[in-house]
C-alpha cells in the first residue's frame, strides 16, 4: 500500500510521488474538539487513518452551522473500524457496512463530499468510492432534515474520534 507523506504527497516504497499529491491541501494533525471552518460547495474534507479492522477506533467528524452566536449541530460522519468497517451518518441512518469494498491496507485516505444542493454525500478511501447516497426520506430517520438541510459552516473532530491522524480540507473539483 502506498503512503501519504507528511507533505500530503503519495509515497511508493518509501518514495514520495509528487503526481500523487493530494489536491489542494497540506495534511495537519488532527485537534478534537476544534471548530474548523468548512465550505461544503467548494471543500472535500480529506482524512488519513492507520487504524486497523476491528480496532473500534472511529473517525467521527461533526458538521456544524453558525446560528445566532452559537453552533447547531448540522449532522456527522462516523467511521467505524469494526469487522467489517461500518459507516453512520448522524441524524439520517444507524451503522451500516459500505457498499462499495473498503481497500484492505491499513494506512487509509477517507475523502468526505457533501453537495448541499443536492444532498449528495460520498466517501472515498484510497481514492475508491466506498459510499455515495442522496440523503432523503428513504435513506435517513425522519428528522433528518433539521440537521443536513443546515447552513454547514465548520466541522470538528469529535472528543470520541479515535481514528483520524491528519486532516486537509481539498478543494471541491469533482475529482477525488
Amino acid at each position: 500500500c502506498n503512503e501519504i507523506a507528511g507533505n500530503g504527497e503519495e509515497k511508493k516504497n518509501g518514495t514520495a510521488s509528487s503526481s500523487s499529491k493530494i489536491p489542494d491541501c497540506e495534511l495537519k494533525p488532527v485537534e478534537r474538539i476544534v471548530k474548523i471552518p468548512w465550505n461544503p460547495d467548494t471543500q472535500n474534507i480529506t482524512v488519513t487513518t492507520d487504524s486497523t479492522v476491528g480496532s473500534n477506533d472511529k473517525v467521527w467528524v461533526y458538521l456544524y452551522e453558525y446560528n445566532n452566536g452559537g453552533y447547531d449541530n448540522a449532522g456527522y460522519v462516523i467511521i467505524y473500524f469494526r469487522t467489517p468497517i461500518l459507516y453512520a451518518l448522524g441524524s439520517c441512518t444507524s451503522y451500516n457496512s459500505f457498499p462499495g469494498t473498503v481497500p484492505a491496507a491499513t494506512h487509509k485516505t477517507w475523502t468526505i463530499t457533501y453537495n448541499t444542493t443536492d444532498q449528495r454525500l460520498a466517501i472515498y478511501c484510497n481514492k475508491l468510492e466506498v459510499l455515495n447516497v442522496v440523503l432523503d426520506d428513504s435513506v435517513c430517520q425522519s428528522n433528518w432534515k433539521d440537521y443536513w438541510e443546515k447552513e454547514t459552516t465548520q466541522i470538528q473532530f469529535y472528543s470520541s474520534d479515535t481514528a483520524s491522524d491528519s486532516y486537509c480540507l481539498s478543494s471541491n473539483t469533482g475529482t477525488v
